[in-house]
């Protein structure tokens, strides 16, 4: 029996006890400390569906509770189970609390929003195309990198998929907007490629080698996807002949 069995197995008990959840939770999130309790919060997915406790919890602000903030725990736990949630019911105010939430000012939360859309493609990717392309519209840069990272997930890409990952990034380049939050789109920018590329490296490539001379950041974009050791070890030269064109 995994890790994340065990801690379904000690959530089962207490699932209906509020109280007790919440303590159970907080003491187990290993925070303050560099990475949360990812296990717990997977298996919290598994097991719980109470959506109006998940909305309550949602509302832990950044001011009651910072990324390091054992109570934030909770909230983060909550946007990775309402991916699951949605999943079941297709509850479609779900969706608009995961985009409020890709703005969030704490990163762990903005990683929590990519894992509940992650949860959403893994149970049916064709979904997930459906609500990225109609939020990719009109969306910020925070909300473009919730889709990009939702995205760069292994297990929802293959050849087909992959595609879809470069339309959405290709829409991404066109139409960046380089003021509000545009480093941390960058850095999303700077390894999602890379991921889409080793899914399907014959249009990965070409994408690469379609956007390198548009302008330095792009540039740098690609170099940074280009030097990940997922397409160096496998692609070397290719890597090597697009890394001598910037």
């Amino acid at each position: 029996m995994g890790k994340r069995d065990n801690l379904i197995k000690e959530l089962e008990p207490i699932i209906n006890d509020k109280g007790k959840l919440e303590e159970f939770m907080i003491k187990n999130s290993n925070l303050p400390g560099p990475r949360a309790n990812l296990e717990l919060a997977f298996a919290f997915a598994e097991v719980y569906d109470d959506f109006d406790a998940l909305q309550d919890w949602i509302k832990i602000t950044e001011d009651q509770a910072d990324v390091n903030n054992t109570k934030s725990f909770l909230a983060f736990c909550s946007a990775v189970c309402l991916g699951k949630n949605y999943s079941k019911k297709k509850n479609q105010k779900i969706i608009m609390i995961l985009k409020n939430l890709a703005n969030d000012g704490r990163w762990r939360m903005r990683e929590a929003v990519a894992f509940g859309f992650q949860i959403i493609g893994e149970d049916n990717f064709d979904e997930l195309k459906e609500i990225f392309s109609d939020w990719i519209k009109k969306s910020n840069n925070l909300e473009k990198r919730a889709i990009l990272v939702s995205l760069a997930h292994s297990p929802l890409l293959n050849e087909a998929n992959a595609k879809f990952c470069f339309k959405i990034t290709d829409m991404v380049l066109k139409e960046m907007d380089r003021g509000n939050n545009f480093e941390i789109l960058r850095k999303a920018l700077e390894f999602t490629i890379s991921v889409f590329v080793t899914a399907n490296p014959k249009i990965g490539f070409g994408f690469i080698k379609k956007w390198i001379g548009k302008d330095r950041i792009i540039n740098n974009v690609m170099k940074a996807n280009l030097k990940k050791n997922r397409l160096v070890r496998k692609h070397p030269n290719e890597v090597k002949n697009l890394l001598n064109e910037l």
